[in-house]
């Protein structure tokens, strides 16, 4: 596990996504850099965070025209040498990456680039084996509403035994360095809570379950009720002890077995969020920067948090000062 000294005990608990946002208010504001920072959402989402003095700088890197049109069209105000003009996704993508190296950039926000060809670019500036998509919500339905991570809907593909410890402990600096749970509890997703052979997810999550964990409590498989819901749990009347007992109905984390699962789940619940019944925000962790994926779908609250979120990532998960790793 990667610990830079800040542990959760020393901080505040998170007790709502929306408490993300009165943190980041706090802390010092960031510089975002937007590959693809053609698109008037994203740039009425900077301004946003701008007006609650999250974000200071914008830097907008892509097609120069489209940019400015779309900069005067919601009436941002941008320095000439914040618009980094490129010729194609590959360079806005690469100009991106030199950004961030230079120590110029706080923050990636994905605009109107192809996710894969900016992934691709993203590796170069990775700290960590494994790169993955933490999102945190609150969905008044699930677990009371109170706050939970679920990893990872929208970047990790192949999920063999040591990706998966790599979405874990990812998560689990989330837990501790920014939600201030100090040994969070990690339910390991599956269909089924027994082992079942043609079924290899619960048998790998039985074998993560099994490896030493020193900040968190591991456990798994579990079905999603017996993740979260402590009622369900004692309707099961299943005998549990140990990790186990102290994992099941009260899981902080939800690791899915496939990045189909966690994006079922992660769907199912912005359509919560929709109805006003729950809240959003995800970063993605394991590169130099925090780097926020966003959906077309996602609110405007969703998109302010995960700004939020990543800003208080930059201040307490210190991953700035990691030396990126050699792909």
């Amino acid at each position: 596990m990667h610990d830079a000294g800040l542990a959760g005990q020393d901080l505040p608990r998170i007790e709502a996504v929306s408490d993300l946002v009165l943190i980041a208010v706090g802390l010092r504001p960031r510089t975002v850099i937007i590959p693809g920072g053609d698109r008037e959402d994203e740039l009425r989402l900077v301004e946003s965070a701008r007006d609650h003095g999250i974000v200071e700088r914008c830097i907008l890197v892509g097609d120069g025209a489209n940019t400015r049109r779309a900069a005067a069209s919601v009436g941002i105000a941008l320095a000439d040498d914040d618009i980094v003009a490129t010729a194609g996704p590959e360079e806005t993508a690469a100009r991106t990456i030199e950004y961030v190296q230079r120590g110029e950039a706080d923050i990636i926000l994905k605009g109107n680039i192809s996710t894969p060809i900016l992934n691709r670019a993203v590796l170069k500036i990775a700290v960590r084996k494994t790169i993955s998509l933490v999102t945190m919500f609150d969905a008044t339905p699930i677990a009371g509403g109170r706050p939970m991570l679920l990893t990872d809907p929208g970047v990790t593909t192949v999920c063999n035994a040591d990706r998966m410890a790599g979405l874990i402990e990812n998560a689990v600096e989330v837990a501790r360095r920014i939600m201030g749970i100090s040994r969070p509890r990690v339910a390991l997703l599956s269909a089924n809570e027994k082992i079942i052979e043609s079924l290899p997810s619960t048998g790998m999550a039985k074998a993560l379950s099994e490896r030493p964990w020193e900040n968190a409590v591991v456990y798994g498989p579990l079905s999603f009720d017996l993740a979260v819901s402590e009622e369900s749990v004692r309707l099961k009347d299943t005998a549990l002890e140990g990790a186990a007992a102290e994992v099941a109905g009260r899981a902080d984390i939800l690791v899915c077995p496939g990045l189909d699962s966690a994006n079922i789940l992660y769907k199912v619940i912005m359509e919560i969020v929709k109805f006003g019944l729950g809240t959003f925000a995800g970063i993605t962790v394991g590169v130099q920067v925090p780097y926020v994926i966003l959906s077309r779908a996602d609110s405007v609250e969703t998109r302010l948090q995960s700004i939020a979120l990543c800003s208080i990532a930059r201040e307490r998960m210190d991953t700035g000062r990691q030396t990126p790793r050699t792909m």
